[in-house]
């Protein structure tokens, strides 16, 4: 089964339905309240990027700061590692079973209410907390960073949130704002169901149908599109696609296919040749029939705008940035890379695809990047090494690589597999 890097990191709306398989009675449903700490009218928050993916500091009952992923798609803070020298007082906490999306088995997670959170600016009181007792995702070696969790709705109920990909800038609103429209900025409206964001736009598919889908607004996808098939029998796989690994839910591996639509348009706006993700029906059997969703718009798309999320007034609006022309490109080298230190220039092959370049010049899982074309790995960030994988089709790239005591040298010409 091939692995694709893109998709590493897929969705985590899906891979986080937080669905308590065991009930627990007696627990307090206190609704938590997150404030300004002061009168002023905006926060400013600088955040990282990598992987498309938004990683803020996040303080959870005075703990040293911590690296959350920003997500809209996730109902409930999620702590899904904690390091030796982290600590965490967390206030009223049962042990409790949830399952997710996925092809395996639930996990155990302990449940905690009434805890304080803080970000720049901002505080949480009664704040639920989830702390899985497995680290399925392993997130810090994919993301070459410590990454604590994963937090969203909490952020977005009680804010104007404004995203701004090219200055990586996070501002948060008061509720009441009223944001001075900019120009080619374009509303939509936000359907707000239970805790999901929702936002309608068309796909044009390969046949020439477009598709009206509603979609799941979801920052914490690293991917474009995800399509799900039995939602809608006019969707139909493109004809040219490959079978993939799409990533990881709390249950287990999420399977599919990946291919391009022809475009995807929301509003005036509309993006072409955009690579999609169409999940096997096992792997979304939990979110196929929830609030008639045909799949979820990532953040490869919403990366090429400032995104303004307001859920208070259910409206989204989109800003193009210098970013909205790049073509949609994927890791063509056919293996994926993860740093087994997070937070040092370690870069090691996880897996190779099959029949991939890297799979013909005998790559295999475990191999060190040592150079790219010259260039030393230990002098390059994760998104340099990434974005040099995806650069485009028909690309050499001369590596050297360390597998135990041998050093390796191949030249690996980059290939579009879709």
């Amino acid at each position: 089964m091939a692995r694709v890097g893109f998709l590493m990191l897929i969705c985590f709306t899906f891979c986080l339905l937080l669905t308590p398989a065991t009930a627990q009675e007696g627990l307090s449903m206190e609704s938590d309240t997150v404030f300004f700490t002061s009168k002023r009218k905006k926060i400013n928050i600088p955040f990282d990027l990598v992987h498309n993916l938004i990683i803020i500091p996040v303080q959870i009952n005075g703990s040293q700061p911590l690296n959350f992923i920003l997500d809209t798609g996730v109902k409930n803070t999620l702590i899904t590692h904690l390091y030796h020298n982290d600590s965490l007082d967390l206030k009223d906490v049962n042990k409790i079973t949830l399952s997710g999306l996925g092809e395996g088995h639930s996990i155990e997670a302990y449940e905690s209410y009434g805890n304080e959170m803080f970000m720049r600016g901002i505080k949480g009181i009664n704040h639920q907390v989830y702390v899985l007792l497995e680290d399925v995702f392993d997130l810090s070696s994919y993301m070459g960073m410590p990454v604590h969790g994963i937090i969203g709705y909490d952020i977005f109920k009680n804010f104007i949130v404004k995203v701004n990909y090219s200055n990586k800038m996070l501002t948060l609103y008061r509720p009441d704002t009223k944001l001075k429209k900019k120009r080619k900025a374009e509303e939509y409206p936000l359907h707000i169901e239970g805790t999901k964001a929702y936002v309608y736009g068309n796909v044009r598919q390969h046949n020439g149908d477009t598709i009206r889908v509603k979609l799941v607004v979801d920052t914490g996808a690293s991917h474009s599109l995800s399509l799900y098939l039995p939602s809608d029998e006019r969707l139909t796989l493109p004809p040219k696609v490959m079978k993939a690994y799409l990533g990881r839910g709390l249950s287990g591996d999420l399977h599919g296919n990946i291919g391009r639509v022809d475009a995807f348009a929301l509003g005036k706006y509309e993006l072409e040749d955009i690579p999609a993700s169409y999940p096997d029906e096992e792997s979304i059997k939990l979110a196929i029939n929830i609030g008639g969703r045909n799949g979820n718009l990532g953040s490869d798309v919403l990366s090429r705008f400032t995104v303004i999320f307001d859920y208070p007034n259910s409206k989204l609006t989109l800003i193009p940035n210098h970013r909205f022309k790049e073509p949609f490109n994927y890791n063509m080298a056919g293996f994926e890379v993860i740093t087994p230190l997070p937070g040092t220039n370690y870069y090691v092959i996880s897996n190779v695809i099959d029949g991939s370049p890297a799979e013909l010049l005998g790559l295999e899982p475990g191999d060190q990047l040592l150079d790219i074309n010259g260039k030393k790995c230990a002098e390059l960030l994760l998104p340099e090494v990434m974005n040099i994988l995806k650069s485009r089709p028909g690309r050499t790239l001369r590596l050297r690589l360390k597998r135990q005591s041998e050093i390796l040298n191949v030249d690996l010409v980059l290939q579009s597999r879709i």
